[in-house]
């Protein structure tokens, strides 16, 4: 011990360097306490978007696997459609705006394209069940539900593993056949 202390007393700069390595590590201390919750804040924030999109998946995929094995009535459809209006509703109240990534691919850009799915579907459903007039749905009546709701079903798997999605190219008249 007594070795060390001479040592020390050897080297009287070494003051200045310990006292310099000590204020970078409480600068990097107080820098990590300080940012710390935020970086903790983004990563919650992103695993409860990530949750909120598997949720309103599931809501999609639940339906239409289940809508095989059974004919529609007016109640069933109902809901359905509440079940849809319950995770759009959830998804539009996550604070999609804190996200960092907001790019056309982010989970941000998922999840309002996920909810406005889930409104249509909510809206296609409630109209038919007001359609149907407490009838029992023929089979023909599920395919047409079934069919609807397979189609949202893929635009939101093929968004959710990354398919490049293509936008709907209209039919436009030719300008000749017009006249």
């Amino acid at each position: 011990m007594s070795d060390l202390i001479t040592w020390f007393e050897n080297h009287d700069k070494l003051a200045g360097w310990a006292q310099f390595f000590g204020a970078m590590l409480a600068l990097i201390v107080t820098y990590f306490t300080a940012f710390a919750p935020i970086w903790r804040r983004k990563r919650q924030l992103k695993l409860s978007a990530d949750r909120l999109l598997s949720h309103g998946y599931e809501a999609i995929e639940s339906y239409h696997r289940t809508s095989a094995h059974f004919l529609p009535f007016p109640l069933s459809l109902r809901q359905a459609a509440m079940t849809m209006m319950v995770m759009s509703e959830e998804i539009s109240r996550f604070p999609i705006y804190e996200l960092d990534d907001q790019g056309s691919r982010s989970v941000a850009r998922y999840l309002v394209t996920t909810s406005t799915t889930l409104s249509a579907l909510k809206l296609f459903l409630e109209t038919y069940a007001a359609d149907l007039d407490e009838r029992i749905a023929t089979e023909e009546d599920q395919e047409i539900i079934r069919q609807f709701v397979g189609e949202r079903l893929k635009l939101i798997t093929d968004m959710l593993t990354g398919v490049k999605l293509e936008r709907p190219e209209w039919p436009v008249k030719n300008p000749a056949e017009s006249g």
